[in-house]
């Protein structure tokens, strides 16, 4: 059996964070599937990361060797600062600007990234989540930056 020790670290990862999120969840009420409870979506969301790590995991056993050298930390915390940025900045800064920044502080975890690139990706990201969000689902958010000031 040759064990794939990245993919099953990150298996185990995913793992903890979903029996975390089931456990923390179980004080919600569910309701049913046409009376969504406050419970019923990261229900729904930590059973399908559940299943999505033990698939992971399962191939990892499968899927060659793979040593696990060392942790990527700039690139871990980059992706995590963006995802704290996002939700730091959303009702102030407006979708647009909050997607472009987030955007930018994430493609720096990529040391090979072209800036051309990323000005695409922000132009589609940017134009394809106004449509999805903002038109479609008609979610309220603000599109655009509000004043600044508290």
């Amino acid at each position: 059996m040759k064990i794939n020790a990245k993919d099953l670290a990150a298996g185990l990862v995913l793992l903890a964070f979903a029996v975390a999120g089931l456990y923390l969840n179980l004080d919600h009420t569910l309701g049913n599937a046409r009376r969504m409870g406050p419970g019923y979506m990261p229900m729904l969301a930590f059973g399908l990361l559940f299943f999505l790590s033990i698939t992971i995991m399962g191939l990892a056993l499968f899927s060659g060797p793979d040593k696990l050298d060392r942790w990527a930390w700039r690139e871990m915390f980059l992706i995590l600062a963006a995802i704290c940025v996002f939700g730091l900045i959303l009702e102030k800064a407006g979708m647009l600007l909050t997607l472009t920044v987030t955007i930018a502080i994430s493609s720096l975890a990529d040391r090979t990234h072209k800036p051309l690139g990323v000005l695409g990706l922000i132009a589609f990201l940017v134009a394809l989540c106004w449509l999805v969000f903002i038109y479609w689902l008609d979610i309220r958010i603000p599109v655009w930056p509000t004043y600044f000031a508290y």
